[in-house]
């Protein structure tokens, strides 16, 4: 029960902590933070599978050795609008 308590006030701690970072963000930056904060949240309820692990990981540094893919009609409506932060190389859900 103890371990409980004392976890819990680390959390507390922790969420004081973030809410104390969001109060100095720029304005202009907060429709980034937001993203990113939905991107965590679709993480959580999405966890990854061993597929897309592998497929993460993998070396794409000679893809120019391999055909193009040629997308079938309808393929690229069917997938996610996303949002890559050039400076961090981060991906994120658009909402």
């Amino acid at each position: 029960m103890l371990k409980t308590i004392q976890s819990i006030t680390e959390m507390n701690k922790l969420r004081k902590k973030v809410v104390q970072r969001l109060e100095v963000i720029p304005d202009d930056k907060l429709q980034e933070v937001l993203s990113f904060l939905n991107y965590l949240v679709w993480q959580s309820e999405n966890p990854q599978t061993q597929e897309d692990i592998d497929w993460l990981e993998s070396d794409l540094s000679r893809l120019e050795k391999y055909e193009p893919y040629e997308w079938q009609e309808g393929e690229l409506e069917e997938g996610i609008l996303v949002k890559i932060i050039a400076e961090t190389g981060k991906v994120f859900k658009n909402n």
